[in-house]
């Protein structure tokens, strides 16, 4: 897999979203989300490093990408979309109800394992702002992060 040529919406070779060392999450509240997309800037990372989507704009990124795809990139997805079990549907599916998407992109390199100190930085913030399912994208894997449990 590659990364994207556009930062702000990785993709793979074929044109399928796959972003590459990012955590994604849904955010109901638009309010909720921009404060979470705030709080990263707060923290440090780059607008390069984060993008919110809401619902349409994710859609409408999402068709723009399929209608890009060349004969053989649409060839290669038409099998990655039988057999894919990444989860990027459940995003598609959050973006048709109407919830926004946000992408935090947890270390810079596409071809090495982020550190679990960078999941949980950002599994950190986002558990402040009612983020909910939360999948990091590794160049290998894509694994479920957990909200951090409140403490009784």
């Amino acid at each position: 897999m590659t990364q994207a040529y556009h930062p702000k919406f990785p993709q793979t070779a074929t044109g399928s979203l796959y972003p590459i060392n990012y955590v994604v999450s849904v955010i109901d509240n638009l309010d909720e989300a921009k404060q979470a997309l705030q709080a990263f800037k707060d923290a440090g990372y780059d607008a390069d490093t984060v993008r919110l989507m809401n619902s349409q704009e994710a859609l409408d990124k999402l068709e723009e990408l399929d209608q890009q795809k060349n004969f053989f990139q649409r060839f290669l997805s038409s099998f990655q979309d039988a057999t894919d079990d990444t989860g990027i549907d459940i995003f598609i599916f959050e973006a048709k109800q109407g919830n926004n998407l946000l992408f935090v992109r947890a270390c810079g390199a596409s071809l090495r394992a982020c550190a679990p100190e960078e999941i949980r930085q950002i599994r950190d913030i986002l558990g402040r702002y009612h983020a909910r399912i939360i999948k990091f994208f590794s160049p290998w894997w894509v694994e479920d992060v957990f909200p951090m449990q409140k403490e009784e």
